[in-house]
């Protein structure tokens, strides 16, 4: 059996008023949700980086004045 135009198409099938509406709804909610997530994880996450970037430059200079003390 195959398939017609219209089973390809799908154009037999409008979405309601109610169920547009409840698409646009719930596409605003997950970017509310997605933009609350965000800004949690970058508050968490910020400072982690900050103080591994201080590890970072200590440690850097801890080697380069050892290197210099033994030349």
């Amino acid at each position: 059996m195959t398939l017609n135009d219209r089973h390809i198409k799908k154009s037999s099938f409008t979405p309601s008023p109610a169920h547009t509406a409840l698409k646009k709804v719930a596409k605003v909610i997950v970017v509310i949700i997605g933009a609350i997530v965000g800004l949690m994880v970058w508050a968490i996450v910020q400072p982690i980086f900050r103080g591994v970037g201080w590890l970072i430059s200590i440690l850097t200079m801890t080697a380069i004045i050892y290197w210099l003390m033994t030349l």
